[in-house]
C-alpha cells in the first residue's frame, strides 16, 4: 500500500527559507551596486591621468617649436607656483621670454583643468636630465588612492622630452 505525506509536510516554504532567500539576493545587489562605485572612481582616476598626460605632452609641443629657449635651459621649471610675468618681459631673450609664457600658460591650463576634487595641489614642474632630457610632471591631489584607502592622495604623471639631437629625439 502506498503511503502520502501528511497534508502539514507539503504545504509550502517556510518564511525562514524566504528570509534567507531575500538575504542573499540583498547581498549580491550589495556587491553589485559597490562594483558599480569602484568603476566610477577608476574611471574617474584614469581620465585624470588621461588629461595630465595630454598636458605634460602640450609642454613638450611648446618646447619643440622653441629650441633655443630648450637649449638654454629656459623651460626648467621646478617651483610649484606660476612665474611672474613681467611685460614686456624685460632682461631676456625672446626664446627666454617664449619659454616663461609658455610655462605659465601651461601652469594655468593645468589648474583649469584639474579634477573637480582636487584640493589645490596642481603644479607641474620640468627638470633638466643629466643626458639632456627633460621630465615633464604634472601632479595633482585630492583623488583617492587605487589602493581603496579611501583617502586622497597626490598623484603624477611624467612625460620625457627629448631634444632633437639627443637620446629618444633623433
Amino acid at each position: 500500500m502506498i503511503r502520502s505525506a501528511p497534508v502539514r509536510a507539503v504545504r509550502g516554504v517556510s518564511l525562514i527559507e524566504v528570509l534567507v532567500a531575500i538575504v542573499i539576493f540583498s547581498l549580491g545587489l550589495l556587491g553589485l551596486a559597490l562594483m558599480e562605485l569602484k568603476g566610477a572612481t577608476f574611471t574617474k582616476e584614469a581620465g585624470a591621468r588621461t588629461t595630465a598626460i595630454l598636458q605634460a605632452r602640450s609642454l613638450s609641443d611648446r618646447m619643440q617649436a622653441n629650441p633655443a629657449g630648450v637649449a638654454a635651459g629656459d623651460y626648467v621649471w621646478t617651483q610649484p607656483g606660476k612665474p611672474t610675468m613681467e611685460v614686456p618681459c624685460s632682461g631676456g631673450s625672446l626664446a627666454d621670454c617664449t619659454a616663461l609664457n609658455d610655462i605659465a600658460e601651461w601652469l594655468s591650463q593645468i589648474q583649469a583643468s584639474a579634477p573637480a576634487s582636487a584640493t589645490g595641489k596642481n603644479f607641474g614642474t620640468v627638470t633638466l636630465n643629466p643626458d639632456g632630457s627633460y621630465t615633464i610632471t604634472v601632479s595633482w591631489n585630492g583623488l583617492l588612492d587605487m589602493t581603496g584607502s579611501g583617502t586622497p592622495t597626490d598623484v603624477s604623471e611624467s612625460v620625457i622630452f627629448y631634444p632633437t639631437g639627443i637620446g629618444a629625439g633623433s
